[in-house]
């Protein structure tokens, strides 16, 4: 099969959806088949990892047809769950962007049917049309349920994609009250926004580790934990970088958090050694800890004046971020943990530590979705 030749060109040639109340049989026979061929098409591609079709379906703001186009849009975004990684990539992407007269819900809603564990392409004309169903493999049905959830979280701050999440769990409400089941699509936005308030997308976490990877100036990983301060603290729920603390301490980050406790915080480098050669602390290291132990000093010393610009605040614990895990021994681990638990109001992380457990809360959180 040459799959090139099957352009927007070859689908704007198709039958059209029969229409009227009651189309004849030979009107109905012709759409069959015209969708049959476009059924085998967008499959094939799917399999062979081809989404590029797929993606123009979805991105098409021609209003060509109506019936038949969202026949299309169902096909080509099963067809981009069929291809795996790449394709579930691209409808979280279609589904991202600004455009309101894409079909970009239809792939958000094959993302949630793969999730869901439910057949594709939708049920509608695509599926009555033809007997063919799209094979969605378990592994490949898990990512599809990662990527929605992630979409979700994000549209807390997308307002288009928001209203395309909205408008897919309106449709779904309506089609459960005409069979009298449970709008379960809306029950699981529901559950990951709650859940996604306390944890961090996966996106944001791969790019911190990115950024980690590399040797920027300490500026540049402060503008990203300003940004996203819940890689810092689950629980952060404000974040003040830069606060001055009288005329002689100015703190990186003070973290007020959902149970209105705060968090003073310094931020070094990944590249910061935190132990010596002979399994010394670092003066960077000392240096650092000083500076949080300063911070919280002040708090205790001006408890008042502290308080008129941070309400509540009282013993402040203290977070240091300093190097990578992977640049620690077995035996600078254990001393890192002693001194740890010896500690009552100060923790030390590295960066490599605040993905993981990024990561881990957020395995932890899609589980109770669960």
């Amino acid at each position: 099969m040459d799959l090139d030749a099957y352009t927007m060109d070859w689908l704007d040639g198709q039958t059209r959806a029969p229409s009227g109340e009651k189309p004849g049989r030979h009107e109905l026979d012709l759409y069959r088949k015209s969708m049959g061929r476009v059924t085998d098409v967008f499959l094939a591609l799917g399999k062979a990892g081809r989404i590029d079709l797929a993606e123009k379906v979805l991105r098409d703001e021609r209003r060509i047809g109506y019936t038949e186009r969202m026949s299309y849009a169902q096909l080509a975004a099963a067809s981009a769950v069929v291809a795996g990684d790449t394709g579930i990539r691209m409808l979280a992407e279609v589904a991202a962007g600004d455009s309101y007269k894409s079909w970009a819900s239809y792939g958000i809603e094959a993302l949630w049917l793969a999730a869901s564990d439910k057949p594709l392409p939708a049920e509608g004309y695509a599926s009555s049309a033809s007997e063919v169903r799209f094979e969605i493999p378990s592994m490949i049905r898990a990512k599809a349920r990662a990527a929605l959830d992630e979409l979700i979280v994000n549209s807390k701050e997308n307002r288009a994609l928001f209203a395309k999440i909205l408008t897919l769990a309106s449709n779904e409400a309506n089609k459960n009250q005409i069979v009298g089941g449970v709008n379960d699509f809306t029950e699981h936005i529901m559950k990951v926004l709650t859940a996604g308030s306390i944890a961090v997308p996966a996106s944001i976490l791969d790019d911190f580790e990115e950024l980690v990877s590399k040797d920027l100036p300490e500026e540049r990983y402060q503008e990203f934990l300003k940004r996203y301060p819940t890689v810092l603290d689950p629980l952060a729920a404000a974040v003040i970088p830069k606060h001055r603390m009288g005329t002689e301490f100015v703190t990186d980050f003070v973290i007020r958090r959902h149970d209105l406790r705060y968090l003073v915080v310094e931020i070094e480098k990944p590249q910061d050694r935190i132990f010596t050669t002979n399994d010394d602390f670092t003066r960077e290291f000392t240096h650092a800890l000083g500076q949080v132990l300063d911070f919280q000093g002040w708090v205790a010393e001006h408890g008042p004046y502290a308080r008129n610009a941070l309400p509540n605040i009282e013993n402040p614990r203290g977070l240091l971020v300093i190097g990578r895990r992977a640049a620690l021994s077995a035996r600078q681990e254990r001393k890192l943990r002693r001194w740890s638990v010896n500690s009552n109001l100060i923790d030390v992380v590295t960066f490599d530590d605040l993905v993981t457990s990024g990561r881990q809360l957020l395995s932890s959180l899609r589980s109770l979705v669960d």
